[in-house]
């Protein structure tokens, strides 16, 4: 075009936004506020602006038009405040967009619904309640179909049934409930908040059911946990006539991820690429995460590295597969190509990553992490605070976890059941107990993973009766029923005490089915205390369940052989050769020059590996050498 106006810019700048391109969209703006000084701003571009910079969390970016906003007054008027509010609450600045709100002159409909939507987007549930509060009550606004379903949003979120249900009733009052689009939330709402039964017939007495409303009962299914359900509704859709879009097959792909069958996902992930959505975000995003759940960590990366466009939610997504998987190197590696473009860590991606090199025991890496947490200030968020403390423990700095433990005040559940099995696992019995009694009298309500804890350290140090006084305690105050993992600690508490009958007992009577845990804790313990015949019935239930496990058969060999029962002991090692059945090796590793080495006894597979031996060698006779000089020394002497 020889000639530009701002129509012709605010045309262009919108399809893009339209299209999802936000990074098209600020260059063309950007292009529009150097280049063309003939061009005169109004809002309706401007508004533009701060949602591309929402939509590509371009927060800095959106500052600077926020200043350029108050400098030209267009911050006052009514489009700009409400698109500069909905900016700051989608780049993860509340406050700011609760400031932009209080200070704007003027509010309509879409102001009230984006302050209400954004601190729904940011988890404030409750202040996103008291502002619908405060505009329902208000003569100036009328609450619209989006206010609404964003209300029932913040209801389904928080559980918060009552309040939903008084919004229910405020919507049919208002003649909105025949809605689609709040129909579908209330569907939702009343679903996630127990009442599934009630959301369901909602649905099913919906005149219309479209694709958002089968999308709507499928995600409900899926949140709570319903994964079969949500299968046989996707099921019902497709009989029905009604083509799933991006949304839906996010939701069912997140189901088969859940229920890990991954033969499905892979029928879904080849209808998505015959359909053409592979390239949506939420389908991709969801693919990746069903294969890395499903243990095919590699299918997962094949996603990625397919994928035309990224953002925190996939990068978070592959170093989270890699690091559930055990696989260090390739999570660190991601994070580092990660930051080399540009994208900025978030929680969920530095918990994955601290997670890993806990669990790798990887403490320099750990320490690093820790380092860049604080530069960017995220070490007072919750999810973080309990993977430092969690990593430091595992890594065995003990200390160092309580340290970050006590350094802030927090309520939060799960930070302190991370310091009471950190102090368990590390043998600090009474730092673990006196730190789970604590929990009641600071008004915390312990939960299940905390029970594990303090078993644990009951066990690890003896204290019987305790043990039983919490676990009892579990179901009588907390109403929490004991789980498989709770039973396994008081029957390695029982068989720790050389108390080897009422484990057993305890075995057989346990609500759930037995599995090689439980029975190995009784065979090790039958070893310690040489039982031969309850070491024999452990052994024969843990064969059951895996007929070729080696360290059965060696622990009942070893046991044959502390008792002289060597007849028995020849006829296990028989028995383990006719099976083909041979001990796995151990694997150790260590961390060299940022790169981590795993390595069995007598390796020669790693590429240095003469050198290595070399090296071994040559240390091994200068010990004979200083050996054979000390015991010269000692005989002249």
């Amino acid at each position: 075009m020889p000639q530009r106006d701002a129509i012709s810019y605010t045309t262009i700048i919108s399809g893009y936004v339209t299209n999802f391109n936000a990074s098209e969209a600020l260059l063309l703006f950007s292009n529009m506020m150097r280049v063309d000084e003939t061009v005169r701003f109004d809002p309706f571009v401007l508004a533009l602006a701060f949602k591309a910079c929402g939509c590509d969390y371009e927060l800095k970016y959106g500052k600077m038009v926020h200043g350029y906003s108050v400098k030209s007054g267009f911050v006052n008027n009514v489009f700009v405040g409400s698109s500069l509010l909905d900016m700051y609450t989608k780049c993860g600045c509340v406050e700011m967009g609760c400031k932009v709100f209080d200070e704007m002159p003027e509010r309509n409909v879409v102001t009230w619904t984006a302050i209400i939507t954004g601190l729904v987007r940011g988890g404030c549930y409750k202040e996103s309640l008291l502002y619908f509060s405060e505009m329902w009550g208000s003569d100036d606004v009328q609450c619209d179909s989006y206010t609404f379903a964003s209300a029932l949003k913040a209801c389904a979120d928080s559980c918060d049934l009552k309040s939903g249900k008084a919004i229910h009733t405020q919507a049919m009052k208002a003649g909105f409930d025949t809605s689609s689009f709040v129909a579908n939330t209330l569907a939702n709402m009343y679903a996630r908040c127990g009442e599934l039964d009630y959301g369901v017939r909602l649905f099913e007495r919906m005149k219309i059911h479209d694709v958002v409303s089968w999308t709507m009962i499928i995600s409900s299914y899926v949140q709570i946990g319903r994964e079969e359900l949500a299968v046989q509704t996707f099921v019902r859709m497709r009989e029905s006539g009604v083509c799933p879009n991006e949304f839906t097959f996010a939701s069912i792909i997140s189901a088969c991820a859940n229920l890990v069958r991954v033969y499905w996902g892979e029928q879904l992930h080849s209808h998505v690429i015959h359909v053409g959505l592979e390239y949506s975000l939420s389908v991709a995003n969801a693919i990746m995460t069903m294969y890395s759940k499903c243990g095919r960590v590699r299918s997962s990366s094949m996603v990625f590295n397919g994928m035309v466009r990224r953002d925190i939610v996939s990068w978070t997504t592959i170093i989270a597969g890699y690091s559930q998987d055990g696989h260090c190197e390739e999570a660190f590696d991601y994070y580092s190509r990660m930051r080399g473009e540009g994208q900025k860590p978030n929680e969920f991606t530095l918990s994955s990553l601290l997670s890993v090199s806990g669990n790798m025991a990887i403490l320099e890496q750990g320490k690093q992490l820790h380092a860049h947490i604080l530069l960017i200030g995220l070490e007072n968020d919750l999810m973080i605070h309990s993977a430092l403390i969690n990593m430091y423990c595992k890594c065995g700095s003990v200390q160092e976890a309580s340290r970050i433990f006590n350094a802030v005040e927090n309520d939060s559940v799960v930070s302190w059941t991370a310091m009471i099995n950190g102090y368990a696992e590390h043998g600090h019995c009474k730092e673990a107990i006196d730190l789970f009694e604590k929990t009641s009298r600071v008004g915390m309500r312990p939960d299940d993973v905390t029970f594990i804890g303090v078993l644990g350290a009951c066990s690890h140090a003896g204290l019987i009766d305790l043990g039983f006084h919490y676990f009892n305690l579990m179901s009588r105050k907390y109403h929490i029923n004991p789980g498989k993992e709770h039973y396994g600690c008081m029957i390695d508490l029982l068989s720790r005490a050389g108390r080897l009958s009422e484990a057993e007992q305890m075995i057989h009577e346990m609500p759930y089915k037995k599995d090689d845990v439980v029975w190995s804790s009784l065979l090790t313990a039958c070893r310690a205390r040489g039982d031969i015949e309850r070491g024999r019935r452990a052994a024969e239930h843990l064969l059951e369940l895996n007929p070729n496990c080696a360290v059965t058969y060696i622990t009942l060999c070893n046991i044959y052989s502390a008792k002289g029962e060597w007849k028995d002991a020849a006829d296990m090692r028989k028995r383990m050769r006719s099976k083909g059945v041979v001990k796995e090796p151990g694997w150790s590793w260590i961390k060299v020059k940022d790169q981590v080495c795993a390595f069995v006894a007598g390796d020669r597979s790693h590429p240095q590996g003469e050198d290595i031996y070399s090296m071994l060698e040559f240390l091994a006779s200068r010990s004979e050498m200083a050996a054979t000089s000390w015991k010269s020394l000692c005989i002249g002497s």
